[in-house]
């Protein structure tokens, strides 16, 4: 009976070692899986800034969020069908020196398959605007564009093409947005007859951040807007006005150099057509609303013009 019982012990023993093995096997089976899978989507969650406790992301909140001295920037928080086209367009034709941010509402966030590699390979990147920010007029987004919230978020970049969902760069052209890194702001300049103001208008915008920082710094856009007298002055409502006028009053240099450098009227022409017709720019803005008598033109030299959506992100004034 002392022999049996050792051998039950024994059996037992060696039954429950073989079962702790099994288990410790799956365990890790699963730690692995696990392992495999998780970068890839925290990575991704990272992007569209639902990690952590934060709905709106941060400029340092992601390795693959990676700003250097340049970056491009759409602003939109509407579910657009030519969207991610266009945004992917603009991609390519920047090239990898320009990743381009995406600030949009949760609910507007893109998540097709060629975009998510797009972000999967540092092209681009998905943040959240603050959850209080709606455009809903012209004034809204003057008000966003002129408070420092989205240019702290741009750090450390120098320059920053603010483009939207309305504009389009031509890949015929052989010019590159690099070839305007010498001015601090450059746009479509604006026909002065139509009541518009003058300068460059900020839809396809090339700026410099650190002086954009500067004048908000100092001025305050809301404040005057409040107490003009005019409030329809193009330099009062319009954003891209009020910091063209602002560029234009900053102290010149102790060379003489102009405060800011800002580029003449046929250079501007070069870089982006709104209003005013130069016919090989290296992007359009708004081309179906100004230049509707020339969209034959505009197709021989640019026929990706079409990704761009002719759905205004407000409905009225120069946006």
């Amino acid at each position: 009976m002392k022999l049996e019982g050792n051998s039950i012990m024994a059996s037992s023993s060696q039954q429950r070692k073989y079962t702790f093995t099994f288990v410790a096997i799956l365990v890790l089976v699963i730690i692995w899986s696990l392992r495999l899978l998780l970068p890839t989507v925290s990575g991704f969650a990272m992007h569209l800034g639902i990690g952590g406790n934060s709905s709106v992301s941060t400029p340092h909140d992601s390795e693959f969020n990676a700003i250097t001295k340049n970056v491009a920037v759409i602003i939109d928080d509407r579910p657009l069908d030519k969207l991610v086209p266009l945004i992917l367009h603009f991609s390519s034709v920047l090239g990898p020196n320009w990743p381009v941010i995406l600030f949009t509402s949760q609910s507007a966030s893109p998540m097709s398959a060629p975009f998510r590699r797009a972000i999967n390979e540092r092209r681009l990147s998905v943040r959240f605007l603050p959850p209080n920010i709606q455009f809903t007029s012209q004034l809204c987004v003057s008000e966003f564009l002129t408070s420092s919230w989205l240019w702290e978020q741009l750090a450390p970049a120098e320059h920053v093409l603010l483009f939207q969902a309305d504009s389009i760069l031509c890949s015929t052209s052989a010019l590159r947005v690099e070839d305007f890194l010498q001015y601090d702001f450059v746009g479509a300049p604006i026909d002065p007859s139509l009541g518009y103001g003058k300068g460059f208008n900020g839809g396809l915008s090339l700026r410099n951040r650190s002086m954009i920082l500067d004048i908000v710094s100092i001025s305050d856009w809301r404040s005057e807007f409040d107490h003009a007298e005019n409030k329809n002055e193009p330099s009062v409502q319009f954003e891209d006005q009020w910091f063209y006028k602002k560029m234009k009053e900053l102290p010149a240099y102790e060379n003489g150099g102009p405060g800011a450098r800002l580029p003449p009227i046929d250079v501007a022409m070069t870089f982006s057509v709104e209003t005013m017709w130069y016919d090989t720019p290296l992007g359009y803005h708004q081309i179906e609303r100004w230049q509707k008598d020339r969209l034959d033109e505009v197709d021989k030299w640019c026929p990706e013009r079409r990704i761009a959506s002719t759905d205004l992100l407000v409905t009225k004034g120069n946006s």
